[in-house]
């Protein structure tokens, strides 16, 4: 992989050097999503910065890879974008969802004026700038060529590791949090929320079974690979039981399921080309497994499996699944044009019946699927249903094909990690953080790429250097 870098233009190799310290700065800064943490500014200037080094090198071929993403993003933004035209009172008083308002304003004596669609237009502001750092990175990584789609593998193991060693180190001197409003106690890493925290973690496992089974030339250094990776996925578990988080725990579970569907598809073809041989499985290779078990039964006895604890009460899970016909109430009192993005918790308040309340306050649905249908309406929906449909259509053609080469090898596990950070969103609001909205701009990325023509299959096979497109 190395050698795909010094083999490279000058030009390309300075683009993915920019590339990747925006990357760096989201992931430092982008932990949090709520409104008031400081570090979103550096994010969204950090954002811009890019967008604006980016655009003046875009190319034509560049902008056919990836205007699909590009004009997804800025639908999004379109949609959010109207939310703040102010409208004449009457139009106003009008919408869904908006008598108990008006009735509200009238006794308070407010007079008649324009106001915006959303009902909390500084919020909903908020979540239009919060597009630019998934925009950012679609236009970034199309400064570069296709070919180091495979550098960014082990560079995202890397940001999960070194979120491990910070979780760990929390959980050891219950100190090292970056925000001041966090899951104290727990394993979070760089992020304020510990299941965005345990999703990462989750994630690690599709990326070490497509880092491990990337071609190279030398056996050794493949053998290596393999064993660097078993190891590694074998301390996730005993990190995301330190999390607490439940559905951390459940989706690692679906999580190393799927790596195994990545690695077992990822053999059919070795480096040089060549069939591979059936082997059997050796009794040393369990040996990462056993020592994943014993670290399992270690976190437990030490009294850190928060996770196992808070998944087997179960009573916050239950507190919240009580909600739903809430938010089904709550989806058809405003649509179809929404309460404004942003607006959940202030409208949650209104709905919310005084028998369930409790001394925390719910900032998001939990159900971003459901918060998104509250807050956008009609226009949210149909971006929704589109994207879940592409995502449905490109996946069935990733997983329903063989892996003959590294496009489709990532681009598989580019559809593991949208359909994990998707499982999340039912129960949770990762994409709403501003590094998780990056992550599945690049395994969109990921999963767009056009697959390798059969004359560059047999470059990649032999030298492990090649790309798709070549280096232009």
């Amino acid at each position: 992989m190395l050698a795909l870098l010094t083999r490279a233009p000058t030009r390309m190799r300075v683009n993915f050097t920019i590339v990747c310290l925006f990357l760096a700065a989201t992931m430092i800064f982008g932990g949090a999503s709520r409104p008031d943490v400081q570090s979103l500014p550096v994010v969204r200037l950090t954002a811009i910065a890019m967008i604006a080094i980016a655009a003046v090198q875009i190319d034509r071929e560049q902008w056919r890879a990836m205007r699909l993403r590009f004009l997804f993003l800025l639908a999004i933004a379109a949609v959010v974008a109207v939310q703040l035209i102010p409208l004449p009172p009457q139009t106003w008083a009008s919408l869904p969802g908006r008598s108990f308002y008006v009735e509200a304003m009238t006794a308070a004596g407010v007079g008649d004026v324009w106001r915006p669609l959303s009902l909390t237009p500084d919020l909903t502001l908020n979540t239009l700038l919060a597009v630019l750092p998934p925009l950012a990175t679609i236009l970034a990584l199309g400064t570069i060529d296709r070919a180091f789609d495979r550098l960014f593998v082990p560079l995202l193991l890397i940001v999960i590791a070194m979120n491990a060693i910070v979780g760990l180190l929390q959980v050891a001197s219950n100190g090292l949090y970056f925000y001041s409003i966090t899951n104290e106690g727990a394993a979070v890493g760089f992020f304020s929320n510990r299941n965005h925290f345990a999703v990462l973690l989750a994630i690690g496992f599709p990326c070490l079974a497509c880092w491990a089974s990337l071609p190279h030339p030398d056996p050794a250094f493949r053998r290596l690979r393999r064993w660097l990776a078993l190891c590694a996925a074998a301390a996730i578990f005993p990190i995301l039981l330190a999390t607490g988080s439940r559905a951390g725990l459940i989706l690692g579970v679906i999580a190393a399921l799927i790596s195994i569907g990545i690695a077992v598809g990822s053999r059919r073809v070795r480096a040089d080309g060549a069939p591979r041989p059936r082997r059997r499985i050796s009794l040393l290779a369990l040996l990462p497994f056993a020592v994943g078990v014993v670290a399992i039964l270690a976190t437990i006895m030490l009294s850190r499996d928060a996770a196992l604890h808070r998944l087997l009460e179960g009573s916050e899970a239950e507190h919240r699944a009580q909600f739903l016909p809430i938010y089904v109430q709550m989806v058809r009192d405003f649509f179809p044009v929404g309460s404004g993005f942003g607006s959940f918790d202030s409208v949650f308040r209104a709905y919310e019946p005084a028998s369930s309340m409790i001394a925390e306050y719910l900032n998001h649905a939990h159900n971003d699927l459901a918060q998104i249908l509250i807050e956008g309406g009609l226009p949210a929906g149909i971006l929704l249903v589109s994207f879940l449909f592409w995502f449905v259509v490109r996946s069935v053609g990733l997983w329903f094909r063989s892996i003959r080469t590294p496009a489709d090898l990532i681009g598989r596990t580019g559809s593991a990690v949208v359909l994990l950070l998707l499982l999340s969103s039912l129960v949770d609001y990762p994409l709403r953080t501003p590094w998780m909205a990056v992550l599945t701009a690049i395994a969109c990325g990921w999963m767009s790429a056009r697959r390798d023509p059969p004359r560059d299959e047999k470059i990649i096979e032999k030298d492990g250097v090649g790309s798709h497109s070549g280096l232009r």
